[in-house]
């Protein structure tokens, strides 16, 4: 870039030759603060947009990795307990000639499955990967994905919360940058990464060309909140659409920050139940026949 700045190049240019270091929203808003001659201003509102998406983005992260590491830990020791201890239980427990409760059969069938049938399970697993790959190669699949991804429990509002945080922030910079609203909307859509949402933002682009307000299409959308289209349609009709944007990026980060500290403090405690019942309830399938024999015994 250095070499080419002193070629005469100007900035836009010498970082739209590194387009994988330099997203879109860079270099639109970049190219804008040349043409207005605010490079300075555009960059301390490039500064800030970063700032707050990766804030904004670890959040979101940080309240999906903790309920994610404990699955896999509990799928690993139901495994173990199926695979290495069940199986030692069997013989005894054959050898008992006693009915046996339905739960102590039913992880006995399970046990025996994982340890004589465990190339099925291996399938079934690369399968639903392949699937969901394929999936999202396809236009509908690609869809109901992210479609899904808004409507999960718990997590999905929290991803609804950061696409609107992201989306505003966005918008709100590139505006607020004179970078021409349609190429905005463009690379929004781009950006918030979610089908869904970006059909929306199309929408919303395709009723800006055909002279009605921003807005609209939006208030017809389940994903945008009556707050952000009422605040959004405010800003059109008093000129200051990129302050609106700005505070509701304020506003929906903030609730993000809020959701993702009560969700830690929720969930720690319901996912060590989660697992210890799932645990809980094989080690109780192969007590309870002993409790039964040495009854018998008694």
């Amino acid at each position: 870039m250095h070499t080419g700045l002193l070629r005469g190049v100007s900035f836009s240019q010498s970082a739209g030759e590194h387009k994988k270091i330099f997203p879109a929203i860079f270099l639109s808003m970049i190219r804008a603060g040349e043409e207005t001659g605010d490079i300075e201003g555009t960059l301390e509102r490039l500064a800030k947009f970063l700032e707050k998406q990766h804030v904004t983005r670890e959040k979101i992260k940080s309240a999906m990795t903790y309920p994610l590491v404990v699955g896999v830990l509990a799928i690993g020791a139901v495994i173990y307990l199926l695979k290495a201890v069940v199986p030692q239980f069997v013989t005894m427990f054959e050898s008992m000639d006693a009915k046996l409760p339905g739960i102590t059969l039913m992880v006995l069938a399970l046990s025996k499955s994982i340890e004589h049938q465990w190339y099925l399970w291996l399938l079934g697993a690369i399968a639903l990967v392949v699937a969901h790959q394929v999936a999202k190669r396809t236009d509908k699949g690609r869809y109901w994905i992210d479609y899904g991804k808004l409507k999960v429990p718990i997590f999905g509002k929290l991803a609804q919360k950061g696409a609107i945080a992201q989306l505003t922030r966005t918008l709100s910079s590139l505006y607020a940058s004179s970078v021409p609203v349609l190429q905005s909307l463009q690379i929004v859509e781009e950006l918030v990464n979610n089908v869904v949402i970006g059909g929306y933002i199309r929408k919303s682009a395709d009723s800006l060309r055909q002279g009605n307000p921003l807005s609209e299409p939006l208030k017809q959308s389940w994903v945008f909140p009556p707050m952000v289209t009422q605040m959004i349609s405010i800003g059109e009709e008093t000129g200051a659409l990129d302050q609106m944007l700005e505070k509701i990026a304020d506003f929906y980060e903030m609730d993000v920050e809020n959701t993702v500290d009560r969700l830690k403090s929720l969930l720690e405690p319901l996912l060590i139940v989660f697992l210890a019942g799932l645990v809980g309830t094989i080690v109780a399938a192969i007590m309870l026949p002993m409790f039964t024999l040495y009854g018998q015994m008694g």
